[in-house]
C-alpha cells in the first residue's frame, strides 16, 4: 500500500491528473503543461518562486527534450490511491542571529533552482478541461512563535518531537495521505511545496510532492537537491539525467505470450471522495512515534539472524524490525482474535534494484509484498523465523517480472479506481510498513544558512489508519523512528505491560 507511504507513507512545470471517460469510468493521466509566470514582490507570507531564478544549467540548456512534459507519464504512478500529498516535516533549531528574510530568500532561491533544472517539479495538477491558473506563488510561512498553543522549538527538542505535537492543522497547508486532494483553480495541485512555519526558537518545514508524480524516492530526491542549492552546489550531470528520465518507456510491460501473474488481493471497491480509502473513528486510533536505537537494532538483527533456513541467505535490519513490530502488535491484538485468524504484513518495496533502474530516478517504482501467518503462528514463533518468513516472500516477489506483471495489470485496467497496493487490508489484524530507515546520512543534509534538521517527522494527520507503519531514521548515526497508528488498548498494551517490547524500544509519544 504505497504510499504506504510509503506507506509510505506521502515535494511540484504540470503534472495532470486527467479524466478520460471510457464506458461509465472515469481514470487519471499525469500530463504536464508549463504554467505561465506570475509576478510577485518578496514577503514574509508569500515567495515567489520566479524571484531569483538561477540561470539554467548547461546540462538543462542542452537536453531541450526534458521540457516535453509527455516524457514524464508512467504507468505505476496512475493509480487514483496516489491522489494524496506526501509530507516530510524537518525540524531546525534557528539562532537569533539568523535573520528570517535570509532564510526565506534562500528557501525561495532553491526551490527555483530546483524547479528550473528539473521541469516536472515546477507542475501542478489540474483536470483536463479546467483552465489553466497562472499562480507561480507557493504560502512559504507562518509565524507561530507568538502562538501559545504551539510548542516551542525547547519543547520539542526535549520530548524529541513526539507527533502528538506536530499536528497537522499548524504545520501543513493541505491534507495528507491517505486524504485525496482535490485541485481546484484557486488551490491547485502542484507537484512540489514547501511550507515553513516559524516557531519560539526554531523552524517546521513540511516539503510536500504530489505522489501520482513520485514516490519516497523521489520525494527525498527533491529534498536532497533543495538543500543542495542552499549549500551554492551545483546539480550534478548524472542526477539531473536520471531526474528527468524519460518514463514512458522505462521497463517493458509483459508482452502477449508472458502471463500475468494473480493482482486480484489488489482489487477493492473504487477509491472516491465519496469512499476515500480508509474511514475509521479518528478516536479509536491514534499515530505514535516509537524509537529504537541503532544498538538495539543491531541486537535485533543478532537475534533475527540465528538459525537461519538455506533458502535464506541474510536477514536485513529491516527484515528484523518488521518481524520484531508485526509479532508484538499482533500479541497486542491477539485477546480479540482466534488463533487461526490471519495477518497481513504488506510491505511497500521499492523496485529499483530489482528494474535495474539508478536510486536518483524519481518516478513511482513502489510495489508491495505481503506475506500472511496466523495469530497463533506470530505469538508463538521465534522471531528468527518470523523474519525469515518476511525475507523469502520479499526475494521471491521483488522481481522485474512481477513489477512489469503489476505494471500491465495497472495499464490494462479501465477503472484504476478499484486498485491499491494492499487491495483488502484489514486494518484490525493487518500491518502495512514502508520503510526510507537506512538513508539516515541522506534525509539530514546541511541546508546552508539553515544548517542540519534535529529531527525528521510526519505531521499528525487527521484520519487515523491503524495498522500504519513508517521507518524513518531517527538519527544520522542509525537510529531509528517508528512512525506507527494503533488502537489505544494496542500501544496500551505495548508500552505498559509488554515487557519485552519497553525492553526494547522507547516511547515518545
Amino acid at each position: 500500500m504505497a504510499f504506504f507511504l510509503s506507506w509510505l507513507s506521502s515535494l511540484f512545470v504540470s503534472a495532470i491528473s486527467r479524466i478520460a471517460l471510457s464506458a461509465r469510468f472515469y481514470f487519471p493521466f499525469i500530463t504536464l503543461f508549463s504554467s505561465r509566470r506570475r509576478e510577485a514582490s518578496l514577503s514574509q507570507k508569500d515567495v515567489s518562486l520566479e524571484n531569483g531564478f538561477f540561470t539554467a544549467p548547461a546540462i538543462v540548456e542542452k537536453h531541450q527534450d526534458w521540457q516535453d512534459l509527455d516524457r514524464y507519464q508512467d504507468v505505476l504512478g496512475q493509480l487514483p490511491m496516489l491522489q494524496v500529498y506526501a509530507h516530510i516535516l524537518y525540524l531546525f533549531p534557528l539562532p537569533e542571529n539568523v535573520r528570517r528574510k535570509a532564510v526565506l530568500s534562500d528557501l525561495s532561491r532553491a526551490v527555483a533552482s530546483v524547479r528550473k533544472a528539473v521541469p516536472w517539479m515546477g507542475a501542478k495538477v489540474i483536470n483536463e478541461g479546467r483552465s489553466e491558473t497562472s499562480s507561480g506563488l507557493y504560502k512559504v510561512t507562518e509565524d507561530l512563535a507568538g502562538d501559545e498553543t504551539c510548542p516551542s522549538y525547547e519543547e520539542l527538542k526535549k520530548r524529541k518531537a513526539p507527533i502528538s505535537l506536530l499536528d497537522a492543522r499548524k504545520f501543513t497547508s493541505v491534507p495528507g495521505f491517505p486524504i485525496r486532494f482535490e485541485d481546484s483553480e484557486k488551490d491547485p495541485s502542484r507537484v512540489l511545496r514547501l511550507n515553513a512555519t516559524f516557531i519560539k526558537g526554531g523552524l517546521v518545514i513540511d516539503f510536500l510532492i504530489h505522489h501520482n508524480t513520485a514516490d519516497a524516492g523521489g520525494h527525498f530526491g527533491s529534498i536532497k537537491m533543495i538543500a543542495m542549492a542552499m549549500r551554492g552546489e551545483k546539480f550534478p550531470a548524472r542526477l539531473l539525467e536520471q531526474a528527468n528520465l524519460d518514463r514512458r518507456n522505462l521497463f517493458p510491460l509483459l508482452g502477449p505470450h508472458e502471463p500475468m501473474m494473480d493482482h486480484s488481493s489488489h482489487v477493492r471497491t473504487p477509491i472516491t471522495s465519496a469512499a476515500p480509502l480508509v474511514t475509521s473513528d479518528p478516536n479509536s486510533a491514534k499515530y505514535h512515534v516509537i524509537r529504537f536505537s541503532a544498538e538495539k537494532l543491531n541486537m535485533l538483527k543478532d537475534i533475527a539472524s540465528e538459525n537461519l533456513d538455506r533458502d535464506v541467505p541474510f536477514i536485513s535490519t529491516d527484515d528484523a524490525l518488521s518481524a520484531h513490530c508485526w509479532k508484538h502488535f499482533t500479541l497486542a491484538r491477539a485477546h480479540k482474535f482466534g488463533p487461526q485468524t490471519k495477518s497481513r504484513f504488506a510491505r511497500a518495496v521499492d523496485g529499483r534494484s530489482a528494474l535495474g533502474i539508478s536510486k536518483d530516478y524519481m518516478g513511482d517504482v513502489i510495489h508491495n509484498v505481503s506475506t500472511f501467518l496466523t495469530f497463533e503462528q506470530l505469538t508463538t514463533w521465534p522471531l528468527s523465523r518470523i523474519a525469515s518468513h518476511l525475507r523469502r516472500h520479499l526475494n521471491a516477489k521483488n522481481t522485474a517480472y512481477d513489477i512489469r506483471s503489476f505494471a500491465t495489470f495497472i495499464a490494462n485496467t479501465p477503472d484504476k479506481s478499484t486498485i491499491t497496493y494492499g487491495g483488502q487490508f484489514n486494518p484490525d489484524t493487518d500491518v502495512g510498513c514502508s520503510s526510507v530507515r537506512g538513508l539516515g546520512k541522506v534525509l539530514f543534509p546541511s541546508f546552508g544558512i539553515l544548517g542540519q534538521p534535529e529531527f525528521v517527522r510526519r505531521p499528525k494527520p487527521g484520519v487515523a489508519f491503524p495498522g500504519l507503519l513508517v521507518f524513518f531514521p531517527g538519527s544520522p548515526s542509525g537510529d531509528c523512528d517508528v512512525w506507527v497508528c494503533l488502537a489505544e488498548d494496542e500501544i496500551k498494551t505495548l508500552t505498559e505491560n509488554d515487557r519485552e517490547w519497553r525492553k526494547w524500544a522507547e516511547y515518545i509519544g
